[in-house]
């Protein structure tokens, strides 16, 4: 893949509150990615439900949404192309990952 020229442009896909920022209407994104962005979220705010705790309800439900989020970041990093970099912040939602250490 060829270097871009100039400053690439980084886009973080993380959930957001009613879609937020997260949509990223600015961006040239498929129909397809976009309703995926939307479901993805939507799980966020109605299964995991970060208002009363951060933690799934089914593990395998969390699996399957952090999974989604890596397919979703590869897969938009392919329609933007090499002119943006694009990295997810999730996986602090990760119902395998660790708790820090206090």
């Amino acid at each position: 893949m060829p270097v871009p020229e100039g400053p690439s442009r980084d886009v973080v896909v993380v959930p957001e509150w009613f879609g937020g920022g997260m949509m990223l209407s600015w961006l040239p994104l498929s129909i397809g990615v976009r309703r995926r962005l939307k479901a993805w979220n939507q799980t966020w705010e109605e299964v995991l439900d970060p208002v009363t705790e951060i933690r799934w309800p089914d593990p395998d439900v969390g699996r399957r949404w952090i999974a989604e989020g890596e397919a979703l970041v590869h897969d938009i990093q392919d329609e933007l192309g090499p002119s943006y970099r694009v990295r997810g912040e999730f996986a602090a939602y990760d119902p395998d990952a660790r708790p820090p250490s206090a």
